[in-house]
């Protein structure tokens, strides 16, 4: 159902936390692939890659352009991309499951946790995604797609 795309470049200390997030997700069935567009990593990211069974797709520039990379190879219907940190917290899970299956095919985000946390990851169609121009290179491309979704964007409570 879904493609979580990650952009990394040099990134295996960030991977340590962010793939056991989703690795029951995986298992049942709710995360189809996890792409991660890279950036000529030179650390044990693309290791890691290997040993998680992750798709690798070989991007240069910064987050925007890896993500735009990423979001290029999914197959998915849905997709989640997350930022260059690579955060996710540990209830990801349920409301993105409760978006899927109650939101109407709205893209969303899931936030920091806070009253004004700031973007983790977009969640999306990959239709959303494409007809919203895709992500772009720049300083801020979650924030950025969140501009060009905004209209229908929901913000996932975790």
């Amino acid at each position: 159902m879904i493609t979580v795309v990650l952009p990394t470049r040099n990134s295996a200390a960030r991977l340590v936390h962010v793939l056991p997030l989703l690795v029951p997700a995986a298992v049942d069935g709710l995360v189809k692939a996890v792409v991660f567009a890279d950036a000529a990593s030179t650390d044990a990211t693309l290791a890691i890659a290997e040993d998680s069974g992750a798709r690798v797709v070989q991007a240069t520039g910064d987050a925007g352009a890896r993500l735009a990379a990423g979001c290029a190879a999914a197959r998915s219907a849905w997709i989640l991309a997350l930022g260059e940190d690579l955060m996710l917290p540990e209830t990801w899970r349920t409301p993105v499951e409760a978006h899927l299956a109650g939101g109407g095919g709205r893209p969303a985000f899931v936030a920091a946790p806070g009253l004004f946390g700031c973007a983790l990851a977009v969640l999306a169609s990959r239709e959303a995604v494409e007809a919203a121009g895709g992500f772009k290179p720049g300083s801020d491309p979650l924030k950025a797609m969140l501009g060009r979704l905004k209209p229908r964007a929901v913000r996932l409570k975790v």
